[in-house]
């Protein structure tokens, strides 16, 4: 019985083999997986749904070959780096009578608000990843679908403009000590995040070298779907007698705007009109004809009671106007009140700037220039204001045009 024993097992053990050979020889594969569509759209200010069609191509060599072709799950990634899993599986099975089969999985995947958010602020796709298997291989392939964020806020947030004033335009000021006085910032964005920024102050000791800025407040302010966000300053310092310098420093996201400072000038006590009359300032510059820029030097002279000079920019009439003829011969007018002298009377100077008593020359700052729109007039004049505070020098006010 033991020879008998050992003779049938081992002509079992042929028979299996027999009859596996065929399916040892078979071969099946993934041969490639391609999404429809390859690149989908998400909105970028919440969670987004994509609905996609995973088409598996199934190759064979030998029939019939039955499996089953499946994916575990969908990977994220946000320029090359892991951002999440969606664990949903996909499964098919097949019959693996045809020599070339094309099996489809369709699916919607919700990609979730914090992964959109992320691929925005790294300014980079997402790109979600399916590896499908086939039980009769030992090999598989990935296909993989673009999701980009689109409309409102899709954007990197970035800082696109920055301009500061007193409100109402006003760039330059003149106040009593102790007196109120607020900045105000106004920032255009694109996309969302956390904006992050300090309110500074250079103290009227430190403007006549290199300013020194200390910081008064900080600012960390939520910014959703990009657009025009406000920030006000705290109330500034004005005990103090003389100019002051103050900035917003955007400290994040990376600014791609010039910094931008305005300036005001605390005098020590009100600046009511005083009975005598005011003395007159001959300007020297620029000579008519002379556009405005950066670079353009106003010039006066001097007056010895002169604690600081005050050069302001005004808005002409409304309407585009020819620049001044550069031939011509502008004279300096009387202060008794003109056309020109009434247009400016009670008006807010659009830019401006203080210069020490020492001094009598300046140029206005880049930003100050650039906020001014082009293809049109201004009137401009200089003020003395004397150590208490008091207006006792004026010019006559000249026109000058930005090309």
């Amino acid at each position: 019985m033991g020879a008998q024993a050992t003779r049938l097992t081992l002509a079992t053990t042929a028979l299996m083999a027999a009859l596996a050979l065929p399916f040892a020889t078979a071969q099946a594969s993934v041969g490639s997986v391609t999404p429809s569509p390859v690149k989908a759209q998400v909105a970028a200010t919440g969670a987004g749904s994509v609905a996609v069609t995973w088409r598996v191509n199934r190759s064979l060599v030998s029939l019939p070959v039955p499996g089953v072709i499946a994916s575990a799950n969908a990977q994220l990634f946000i320029d090359g780096a892991s951002a999440g899993t969606i664990s949903r599986r996909l499964e098919q099975s097949s019959a693996g009578e045809t020599s070339a089969e094309i099996l489809e999985f369709r699916e919607t995947l919700r990609i979730p608000r914090s992964v959109i958010y992320r691929a925005i602020k790294q300014e980079s796709p997402i790109i979600v990843r399916r590896v499908f298997d086939d039980i009769a291989d030992s090999g598989s392939e990935d296909g993989e679908l673009i999701v980009v964020p689109a409309g409102p806020g899709s954007e990197g947030f970035t800082v696109q403009r920055l301009s500061l004033s007193f409100g109402d335009d006003v760039r330059t000021r003149v106040l009593p000590r102790n007196s109120s006085l607020r900045a105000v910032a106004e920032i255009n964005t694109t996309g969302a995040g956390l904006l992050s920024g300090k309110w500074q102050i250079a103290a009227g000791f430190t403007t006549a070298g290199t300013p020194v800025f200390r910081t008064l407040y900080e600012v960390r302010q939520g910014v959703g779907g990009g657009g025009r966000t406000i920030i006000t300053s705290p109330r500034l310092p004005t005990s103090v007698e003389g100019s002051n310098l103050v900035r917003f420093l955007v400290t994040s996201p990376e600014l791609r705007v010039e910094d931008q400072t305005l300036q005001y000038y605390v005098t020590p006590r009100s600046l009511a009109a005083g009975q005598q009359p005011l003395q007159e300032i001959l300007v020297s510059g620029p000579r008519p004809g002379a556009s405005l820029t950066d670079e353009t030097v106003f010039a006066w002279s001097a007056m010895a009671a002169a604690k600081t000079y005050h050069l302001e920019i005004f808005a002409t009439p409304a309407g585009p106007r020819k620049p001044a003829d550069p031939n011509a011969v502008q004279a300096n007018l009387p202060l008794d009140p003109g056309p020109e002298t009434d247009a400016v009377k009670g008006q807010a100077a659009l830019a401006g700037s203080f210069v020490p008593g020492d001094r009598t020359q300046t140029s206005l700052a880049d930003f100050s220039v650039d906020h001014l729109p082009t293809g049109r007039s201004y009137f401009w004049k200089v003020s003395a204001i004397d150590a208490n505070g008091a207006v006792i020098g004026s010019s006559s006010v000249r026109e000058i045009f930005k090309p």
